[in-house]
């Protein structure tokens, strides 16, 4: 991998890439999600899909987003393919607007103590990760639905909500820091 090449997406509807379902990405326990690339803006009008496997009522499985105003990472999934549980940083990432970043979020469905917790990092080479704000801890434990929808970089429901910069990379992982299950 260089760094030098990149996806531009313009924020028009149906821009985005994409890959087909597989049972790499299919994940239903502990999940990484990492994206590199960079923001017109940071604290956007619109939230901005980064990664997402989430389609309609039934079809969802998760998302990593930019919430929009506040420009703090958001991570969703759901237990049942229906209804979002959604956790964001507990603070934005200090980055400039058109600046390049690595942005991920990982998910613990099951801490050890009858809960599931949600981390957020940032980075500036992929490798060294600062934790975002405070873990993000709920009681119970959780799990990921395996939905068939198509795993979607910059945007959300088939290019719906779509980001605008530049995207060089976005990863899977299965477990946190587990094996790579998608590399774009």
């Amino acid at each position: 991998w260089s760094g030098a090449n990149y996806g531009y997406l313009n924020g028009v509807s149906g821009n985005y890439f994409s890959t087909p379902d597989s049972a790499a990405v299919s994940i239903t326990g502990d999940i990484d999600l990492r994206w590199y690339g960079s923001l017109v803006d940071w604290t956007p009008a619109a939230e901005n899909f980064l990664i997402a496997k989430a389609a309609g009522v039934g079809a969802r499985s998760y998302f990593l987003e930019i919430l929009n105003t506040t420009g703090k990472p958001n991570l969703a999934w759901t237990a049942d393919g229906t209804n979002y549980i959604q956790k964001a940083a507990t603070v934005a990432p200090t980055v400039s607007d058109g600046a390049l970043l690595w942005i991920r979020a990982t998910l613990d469905v099951d801490n050890g103590a009858a809960g599931n917790d949600v981390k957020f990092y940032t980075s500036t080479d992929g490798s060294n990760w600062t934790q975002l704000g405070t873990t993000v801890t709920t009681a119970g434990t959780t799990s990921v639905f395996d939905s068939t929808t198509q795993v979607e970089i910059g945007s959300l429901t088939s290019g719906s909500l779509p980001v605008t910069g530049n995207i060089y990379r976005a990863q899977i992982y299965n477990g946190i820091a587990g094996i790579l299950a998608f590399d774009f």
